[in-house]
């Protein structure tokens, strides 16, 4: 069981590289099975079509953002340093990772459902991460956050937003690193003015 767990590890990593430089539509199961001396047979043993391979592969990369997100936010003293180290690190994953979630967007509401699953868990997980800074906040008197898991979701979606925006603006089909550098400042700019609003009133 170890030695196959082993393989399926390899395959992934394999296709993680392949799926990042050249796009899931660039990419066979012929190229993944040659960059590390496996039979067709054998990658189509653990995974019996690209897709599938391709989920796992996404899987796989959002648990190991997911535990490197966790330990950085934790040596974050305050909630609004948190969120930008989130954001940080957020952003560098989308940029490194761009041609490999790409494939999503352009398949749009045909999302498969083993995708949707992950997508949706991800989101939850970024929801449940942000409700937790934004809660410790509140207890160190940083914020004065009233509905935290409505807050959260309006802060969420309004990053979501900026990201869009600027990307649907680019003329290029891959957004360049202007873009991602402009998407990253107004998301951190707008991080900050939110978080302001966000902070206790001083009533003097």
């Amino acid at each position: 069981m170890e030695n196959q767990d082993k393989k399926r590890l390899l395959i992934i990593d394999a296709a993680l590289k392949r799926f990042a430089h050249y796009g899931l539509a660039k990419t066979t199961m012929t190229e993944i099975a040659k960059d590390i001396s496996f039979s067709k047979a054998l990658l189509y043993y653990y995974f019996p079509d690209k897709l599938s391979l391709y989920v796992s592969v996404i899987e796989n990369m959002m648990h190991t953002l997911s535990r490197d997100l966790i330990k950085s936010v934790e040596k974050t003293s305050t909630a609004t340093e948190g969120i930008l180290i989130l954001l940080q690190k957020r952003q560098a994953f989308i940029q490194k990772y761009y041609k490999l979630i790409e494939y999503t967007q352009m398949i749009g509401s045909e999302l498969p459902e083993a995708l949707y699953e992950k997508f949706t868990r991800a989101r939850a997980f970024e929801l449940k991460i942000i409700t937790e800074l934004l809660s410790k906040g509140n207890l160190s008197g940083e914020l004065a956050v009233e509905d935290i898991p409505f807050t959260t979701e309006i802060f969420v979606e309004a990053v979501s937003g900026i990201h869009f925006n600027i990307l649907t603006r680019a003329k290029h089909l891959f957004p360049g690193k202007e873009e991602f550098k402009l998407i990253f400042l107004k998301e951190k700019r707008f991080a900050e003015i939110f978080l302001a609003g966000l902070k206790p009133v001083n009533k003097s």
